[in-house]
């Protein structure tokens, strides 16, 4: 009997220790979620600031400020809460996020400042300043420090909680086998009170621990869809559900998350698909007949004398209207077909010149080259298609006379590409539109030209944008 005592307390005493440990590793990942999901605001909202602060200094336009200034808070939020709530090395890490991001904001609002003043050239010189790249660059290699530290998201503090119910599954084990022994050397009939008691504990301790420390390995291992049926109602059947609903809610805010990705992905595609096969449609329809009428002008003005001034002029205006079909036709085709790009090192300078060579124009405009040149890697056929038409635009906008200028500029990660012209500029209500799909102002353009642009730019992990005063066209593309 007191062997058989021994034995009942020593297994009481593991299982509170295994009921302690387990509730503390659980805890310890809820803490462990959401510092990841602090971090992963705070590399979110850094990115949304530096975007809205870049935007306003290039466009003016004041929903960036709005933009901005309704970030700002959330990220001050994520970063104080993280400094409450981590441990000492994580908030020695977060001190220098939010050292860094200080100083960043301080910068971000001087620029804010003075474009609103009207000196966007100021308060762009101020976002690609070394000062604040540098600050950037501390303030990303604090959020990268803690990444690495944690390893795979959950990964490790579940490994941590399944470690710990290892532990104390091993010592229940051991009491097991030192009850048995104590009992064998003891009274021989309790030998199968002991065996009778070894079962219980098997089925109804042992059993459930494992089967906590299987679904606590699947979830490490990413899987979110194991379901965990405690077959008994004690402390350990109330924390297996414990951990079940916590699973069943992380599960359904990633299944939620997907399905608005996915929904918002669909609907833009759907558009564009059906805008695409309209589009394409008619195109192909236009082209052969247009071709036809081409090669028919052709033939009768070959059979007509040319002295007759008024007959050639009719024949100018005809192919006039031909060419001008048959480039509203090449923007639709251009937009609707999605093509992989053929990349190639490739003088940027020298696209640009080959972009110009390859339009007509007028006597009165002059077209200024950048005299300096910078290697990018692309496709250079469909750069310079969407070089071709920013100077085709500006041209149009000029008219009759007056200069189109070219600069090239080389940063640390990107190259910025300037195309200005001193036309009349853009209407300010026009201006966030001229990138949409069958977005145009001209009686005879397709809206297609620039939204061809953009996503000829994006397939190279660019990014485009315009603004007045004058009218200039950025294109930032990645340097090699």
């Amino acid at each position: 009997m007191p062997n058989g005592i021994v034995g009942f307390l020593k297994v009481e005493q593991n299982l509170l220790t295994i009921e302690s440990d387990t509730k503390s590793s659980i805890n310890d990942l809820k803490v462990a979620a959401h510092l990841d999901g602090l971090a992963v605001s705070m590399r979110y909202y850094d990115e949304v600031l530096t975007q809205a602060a870049r935007n306003y200094a290039f466009t003016s336009d004041e929903k960036w400020t709005s933009a901005y200034f309704e970030a700002e808070p959330k990220l001050d939020r994520a970063i104080q809460d993280a400094l409450a709530s981590g441990t000492e090395k994580e908030k020695s890490i977060f001190s220098r996020i939010h050292e860094a991001n200080l100083l960043l904001v301080r910068l971000e609002h001087q620029a804010i400042d003075l474009a609103r003043d009207g000196k966007a050239a100021d308060a762009i010189q101020i976002l690609d300043s070394e000062e604040y790249w540098n600050s950037k660059q501390v303030y990303r290699q604090a959020l990268a420090q803690y990444s690495k530290d944690k390893g795979i998201e959950l990964d490790q503090l579940i490994e941590k909680s399944t470690a710990k119910i290892d532990s104390n599954a091993a010592q229940i084990n051991g009491v097991l086998l030192e009850t048995q022994i104590l009992l064998y050397v003891g009274i021989p009939i309790l030998v199968i009170v002991a065996a009778s008691l070894s079962y219980f504990i098997s089925r109804s301790i042992s059993k459930p621990i494992r089967q906590l420390h299987t679904a606590a390995e699947q979830v490490s291992n990413g899987n979110y869809d194991i379901q965990f049926q405690a077959q008994n109602n004690d402390e350990i059947g109330e924390l297996g559900q414990k951990f079940q609903s916590m699973i069943n809610a992380f599960k359904n805010s990633l299944e939620t998350e997907r399905k608005l990705v996915i929904t918002q992905e669909r609907l833009k595609t759907e558009k564009l698909t059906a805008i695409g096969e309209l589009a394409a449609r008619i195109a192909h329809d236009l082209r052969n007949p247009l071709s036809v009428i081409k090669n028919v002008s052709e033939l009768i003005r070959l059979q007509y004398p040319r002295e007759d001034p008024r007959l050639q002029e009719h024949f100018n205006k005809l192919e006039n209207s031909i060419q001008r079909m048959s480039h509203q036709i090449d923007d639709v085709l251009n937009f609707v077909r999605t093509t992989p790009l053929e990349k190639k090192i490739t003088s940027l300078r020298e696209i640009i010149q080959k972009s110009v060579d390859d339009l007509d124009v007028p006597d009165g405009i002059s077209v200024v080259v950048p005299s300096n040149d910078e290697k990018i890697d692309c496709d250079d056929q469909k750069m310079r298609t969407a070089f071709s038409n920013i100077l085709l635009n500006a041209i149009q906008a000029i008219s009759d006379k007056g200069t189109i200028s070219i600069k090239i500029t080389g940063y640390t990660k990107h190259i910025t590409i300037e195309i200005s012209d001193s036309g009349p500029g853009i209407p300010e209500n026009v201006l966030p539109h001229i990138f949409e799909p069958l977005f145009t102002t001209k009686q005879r353009g397709t809206g297609l030209g620039l939204s061809s642009c953009k996503n000829i730019i994006a397939q190279h992990g660019g990014t485009i944008l315009a603004k007045n005063n004058p009218t200039t066209f950025v294109i930032t593309l990645p340097r090699i």
